[in-house]
């Protein structure tokens, strides 16, 4: 497998953290934090920005795309979750959380249901929500381990950074400041396990096309892969010079991608445990999100330098 880059764009006005392709679409999704989400169009021609949506106040943290290609989510740090309809642009939910407790946001799996994680900051946690016709609710919580100390400052590396579902929906997983992974069974919201070996903020994490291994990318400059049944860790991926900011998965289960504040974006096969390509001059600031579209054929990455760079996958 091999990444071709074949465009690059001036995105935003300021950096931008967060990515995701919407699917059945050749569209995807770009946060930023000039206070926008944007939604752009992938052809022969080149990167089209579709629309643009302002006021995501303070900046956007995180962007998601439901299943179903019709819905979105976004956190900002103005302390809102906005889900909207992506063709209508209409909004369908805004939900008001606490300061600090708006981070990544994560759709379920399922395409008949909109379900929301939203990895809850300072209170540990991972909160659960249904929208639906007019209504959303809060349909749960799911506490993240605590640690033994509890001390101001630890309670502080206690908070949840990121949020995954599984693809079969039968998993979530969060990742945490102290760089602990917590893993929930989703059909009884009990606590498998948890993974350990990091030692610093897990900023992404994205679960194996088969539900069975998970991915963290975390500031200690490595990608772990987990068993997920038994939280074990499987492999320790190095090669990024600074934090490992963002991972996914590629949808074929063969190779994921990996982007770091050293502005580099990497290619792994999960086979050979090796990095297989190394792209070091396209970002020119830390990549904050790098996403395979739901077809494989394309990754696309964004960063602080304003940028978003779509590859070929060949």
């Amino acid at each position: 497998m091999k990444l071709t880059k074949q465009y690059d764009v001036a995105a935003h006005d300021e950096g931008v953290w967060s990515v995701a392709w919407i699917p059945a679409t050749n569209s995807l999704l770009t946060g930023s934090v000039d206070e926008s989400v944007k939604r752009w169009e992938v052809s022969d021609q080149g990167l089209t920005e579709i629309y643009k949506q302002d006021g995501q106040g303070l900046g956007v943290i995180s962007v998601a795309a439901h299943g179903s290609g019709q819905f979105a989510a976004s956190s900002a740090l103005d302390s809102l979750i906005r889900v909207w309809d992506v063709n209508e642009q209409t909004t369908i939910s805004v939900i008001e959380m606490a300061p600090t407790e708006t981070w990544t946001v994560a759709f379920g799996p399922q395409t008949d249901v909109l379900d929301l994680a939203v990895s809850g900051g300072t209170r540990n946690t991972v909160v659960l929500w249904r929208i639906g016709e007019g209504k959303t609710e809060n349909v749960g919580e799911l506490a993240a381990p605590s640690a033994a100390a509890e001390s101001k400052a630890h309670k502080r590396e206690q908070f949840v950074l990121s949020a995954a579902y599984s693809p079969d929906g039968q998993r979530l997983a969060a990742g945490c400041m102290d760089g602990t992974v917590a893993v929930w069974d989703l059909t009884t919201s009990k606590l498998l396990g948890k993974c350990e070996g990091h030692h610093k903020p897990v900023r992404s994490l994205t679960f194996t096309s088969d539900s069975r291994m998970l991915l963290t990318a975390c500031d200690d400059m490595h990608v772990h892969l987990y068993d997920v049944e038994s939280c074990n860790l499987i492999e320790s991926f190095s090669g990024h010079e600074s934090w490992v900011l963002s991972v996914a998965m590629h949808p074929g289960g063969s190779a994921f991608a990996s982007g770091g504040s050293d502005a580099r974006v990497k290619l792994w096969d999960i086979n050979t445990r090796t990095c297989v390509q190394t792209l070091s001059a396209d970002h020119t600031d830390q990549v904050w999100g790098v996403a395979f579209n739901g077809s494989g054929s394309h990754l696309a990455s964004v960063a602080d330098d304003k940028r978003l760079v779509v590859y070929a996958v060949a």
